[in-house]
């Protein structure tokens, strides 16, 4: 006997914002060899981001992640060219007025 599975795909909406490199990092502090605290920007792997195309203004079907295996000289790129978009914040929006 075979079966079939349907699946059902749902559309959601999501406010998106121009991506800053203060998005990409986090401060972590540590303690330097003199044993004083030091603070450090390491990379905020797992942070999502969504890609714009410059040439038909649309956004990739997909998200990406920052991961141990991101190419910093293209993401960089994508910065420069500001092709990268991340989710708005609830307090961003609130203070936009957008809820």
């Amino acid at each position: 006997m075979t079966t079939t599975e349907t699946t059902q795909f749902t559309e959601v909406s999501i406010k998106m914002r121009l991506g800053t490199t203060k998005d990409f990092k986090k401060e972590i502090s540590l303690l330097d060899k003199n044993g004083a605290m030091a603070t450090k920007s390491m990379p905020n792997h797992g942070q999502p981001y969504w890609l714009k195309s410059q040439t038909t203004g649309l956004f990739d079907n997909r998200n990406y992640q920052i991961s141990e295996n991101t190419d910093w000289v293209q993401f960089k790129d994508y910065l420069r060219r500001e092709m990268v978009y991340v989710p708005a914040g609830y307090f961003e929006l609130k203070d936009a007025g957008e809820l």
